[in-house]
């Protein structure tokens, strides 16, 4: 009997571990709600919003139990009909202001690139009322004294701002390129090249609104004119800008109030650029006698990416920002123009885009503009 006793009891001990373990499960499983089978998934807080760039979707992407949605190798996969684009590193969150139906997935890096199981779909129904503002767009342009194909940006934007007025506002950021050193280049350029526009180093470049875009414009007319209009179709403007600018000839210092007015309570955040326009000076591929054109000559606004207004803009109620700034004495005053831009965020504050943006001779003024 005792040595029966012995037999028995290991095989007893043995059964009751694995019940307590079939039953209980890792704590890992249970902290988390799932298995640590190695799975990429993707979840979301909602799956319908409203299409006024300010409800928000926030994305949770899990490798098993795993956490990886703010991994800096982790980013959401927007998939369209045309093909899949790919957001920031690290944005997990996403609004927009075009109603429609929405797919994600998403992809992180960990040894390997792996791609979720699933997708989520969400849909954004469409806002009444509301002010028809006209949308003028923000086109970034890098280029340099010593690049040889910068010209031929140049005449494709002249060429588009022509054959449709009004709808571009170029703002040219020079810097030093070729082994040639850029007398227009600022601090700015380099800051915009390296920590919001993806690092690029080719010349020349395009960029509408702050946004890194899904091709790289160069100077095809075709390409940019389809990007331009894409920005029209997918990012509409749900504020309007107007500016008053006051130049003292005196102490040559600029006073300019940039207003913002907005269909929809948001956060905003204001850019202001002085640009000169008719400065002679070499080029390659163009002379020593070039003209040059939008030169960014200061960023009036303490960050990049604008400053933010004191609180929320409650829609309909016009919000204001005021910026001085002294001219420096080799600036040509009545070749200079004040360009304001009203930025927002579509990813919960990883990024900010250009919303709106008006123009006007420095000293002068320009009124809100809306569609006829």
């Amino acid at each position: 009997m005792k040595k029966l006793y012995s037999t028995i009891l290991p095989i007893v001990m043995i059964l009751c571990l694995a019940m307590l373990s079939s039953c209980s499960g890792s704590s890992d499983e249970i902290e988390n709600g799932g298995t640590d089978d190695g799975i990429l998934r993707i979840t979301a807080d909602k799956t319908a919003i409203q299409a006024d760039g300010v409800e928000k979707v926030t994305f949770t992407v899990r490798l098993g139990t795993k956490d990886v949605s703010d991994e800096s190798t982790m980013n959401l996969i927007l998939v369209k009909e045309s093909g899949e684009e790919n957001l920031d590193y690290g944005v997990r969150a996403f609004s927009t202001s075009v109603p429609g139906t929405y797919v994600f997935k998403a992809r992180y890096y960990e040894g390997k690139s792996m791609v979720s199981e699933n997708e989520v779909t969400v849909r954004a129904s469409s806002i009444s009322g509301g002010v028809s503002y006209y949308h003028k767009l923000l086109g970034m342009q890098f280029t340099s004294i010593g690049c040889q194909a910068c010209p031929a940006l140049s005449t494709t934007l002249k060429a588009i701002q022509t054959e449709q007025p009004g709808r571009l506002a170029i703002a040219s950021f020079h810097m030093d390129f070729g082994g040639m050193t850029d007398p227009m280049t600022t601090a700015a350029t380099n800051n915009y090249r390296t920590n919001i526009l993806g690092n690029f180093s080719g010349l020349p470049r395009l960029f509408y609104n702050l946004r890194k875009g899904t091709k790289e414009m160069i100077s095809i007319k075709s390409q940019i004119e389809e990007e331009l209009q894409n920005e029209l179709n997918n990012y509409p403007a749900s504020c309007g800008v107007a500016i008053e600018s006051v130049y003292n000839a005196s102490d040559r210092k600029v006073t300019v109030t940039a207003k913002l007015t907005s269909n929809v309570t948001n956060t905003y955040r204001c850019l202001i650029y002085l640009v000169e326009d008719g400065i002679k000076y070499f080029q390659t591929n163009g002379g020593n006698d070039y003209t040059h054109n939008n030169v960014v000559r200061a960023v009036l606004s303490t960050s990049l990416n604008g400053d933010r207004f004191n609180g929320e803009v409650n829609a309909g109620v016009e919000s204001t920002m005021q910026r001085s700034y002294q001219l420096e004495s080799g600036w040509n005053v009545d070749h200079m123009r004040v360009i304001v831009s009203m930025l927002t965020t579509l990813d919960g504050g990883k990024t900010y885009t250009c919303n709106n943006v008006n123009e006007c001779q420095l000293g002068e003024s320009a009124d809100y503009l809306y569609n006829e």
